[in-house]
C-alpha cells in the first residue's frame, strides 16, 4: 500500500514558509549581508519544494513502525542545548567538534570498531573544519572565538 508522506509534506510547507521569510527579512540587511541568509532561503525553499514533487510523484511504501529511543531524543536535544550555550563562551570551533562527536555517538545504532570510530573522526573534522573555513575565510562571518577556537 503506498501513500503520500503527509509529514514530510507539511514540514517542507513550512520550510518554505520560514525560506519565504528569511528572504523577505534579509532585504533589511546590507547587500553584502543579505547573500548569506537569501542563499540559504534559496536552497531551503528548492530542496522542500523537490521533496514535494517526489513525494507526489512517487509515493513511500507503508514502513514499519520505527521503534524509537526516547534516550537518544532527550541526548540530543541537550547536546544542542549545551551547543548554544556553550558557543559564545568556548568558542565556535572547539564547541562545534565536540557536540558533533557527542550527536554521531548518539546516533550511532553500529557496533563501534576501530576502522568506524577513526573514519567518523576524519569526516566530522571534514566537516566541521569545513564549515569553520567557509564560514570565517568565504563568506566573513565573525564566529564567537570564546576561550578556545
Amino acid at each position: 500500500q503506498s501513500r503520500f508522506d503527509l509529514h514530510g509534506i507539511a514540514g517542507s510547507v513550512l520550510a518554505i514558509a520560514g525560506g519565504v521569510l528569511a528572504w523577505h527579512f534579509a532585504g533589511d540587511f546590507t547587500p553584502m549581508g543579505s547573500v548569506f541568509p537569501r542563499t540559504i532561503a534559496a536552497v531551503m525553499i528548492a530542496s522542500a519544494v523537490a521533496y514535494i514533487a517526489v513525494s507526489f510523484l512517487r509515493p513511500m511504501r507503508q514502513p514499519a513502525q520505527a521503534v524509537g529511543s526516547v534516550w537518544r531524543r532527550v541526548a540530543l536535544v541537550a547536546v544542542m542545548v549545551a551547543w548554544s550555550t556553550l558557543l559564545e563562551k568556548v568558542g565556535f570551533l572547539s564547541t562545534s567538534v565536540a557536540c558533533f562527536a557527542a550527536i554521531l555517538v548518539i546516533a550511532n545504532y553500529d557496533r563501534w570498531t576501530p576502522r568506524m570510530a577513526a573514519l567518523y573522526a576524519f569526516a566530522s573534522a571534514l566537516v566541521v573544519g569545513g564549515l569553520y573555513a567557509i564560514f570565517r575565510f568565504v563568506l566573513q562571518v565573525p564566529l564567537p572565538e570564546g576561550m578556545f577556537l
